[in-house]
């Protein structure tokens, strides 16, 4: 009686189980291979690129700024920043209006054979350059009459840089040059493309013509 009672009981608990299995089965369903994975909470978020919105500033993201990226060029107001940390004097306009009077005080002295008037606006090395080309002229040449500037002299930093303890600055002049016999000013713009430099390890404040290049 005992061993029936006890057969009895393990036919009950096992249908039960299987009762159980599959009410279980029925709520979770069966995995048919299609089904999509539950994203891990704690797996980091995948990189997505950015892409600038078109929608403007009213509800649009802002522009990622990305500073100091070694893989890009400097801008050129970050070459000047680099300027002007190395020397807080540094100041553009000021630098531009002396870069524009010794822009027209070197031509005309060079056109005029005035090595004097060169000697401190040159480097070393243009000096004596323009120095050999001025002693080349035909010597029966006579006096040379300086160039003449027709309307002001237009002046732009167009790159900048440190070297060390040494500055420079490319600047692109504009100006229309009269020289001897001109009756009317040319059509068109000389450019020039002219280099300056200055060491700031010294107290001399003042910039020196270092090289000299046609622009367009």
């Amino acid at each position: 009686m005992d061993d029936n009672g006890s057969l009895v009981g393990i036919i009950i608990f096992a249908g039960i189980a299987v009762f159980l299995l599959f009410r279980l089965r029925a709520v979770l369903g069966r995995r048919t291979g299609e089904e999509r994975e539950r994203p891990n909470p704690f797996d980091r978020p995948p990189i997505v690129p950015y892409q600038p919105s078109d929608v403007g500033s009213y509800g649009g993201r802002p522009a990622v700024v990305i500073e100091n990226d070694p893989t890009l060029p400097l801008s050129l107001n970050a070459k000047l920043a680099k300027v002007h940390e190395a020397d807080p004097t540094f100041d553009e306009k000021h630098f531009l209006a002396g870069a524009k009077s010794a822009f027209q005080m070197i031509v005309s002295a060079f056109a005029a054979g005035d090595l004097a008037t060169l000697r401190p606006l040159l480097s070393s090395h243009l000096y004596g350059e323009f120095g050999r080309t001025i002693s080349e002229r035909p010597k029966d040449q006579g006096q040379v009459e300086p160039i003449r500037f027709a309307g002001p002299v237009e002046a732009e930093i167009v790159d900048a840089g440190m070297s060390g303890r040494e500055a420079h600055i490319q600047v692109r002049f504009a100006s229309r040059q009269m020289h001897a016999g001109d009756t009317e000013p040319p059509g068109e713009d000389t450019i020039d493309l002219w280099s300056f430099s200055r060491d700031l390890s010294t107290r001399d404040p003042n910039w020196q013509l270092i090289e000299t290049a046609i622009g367009n």
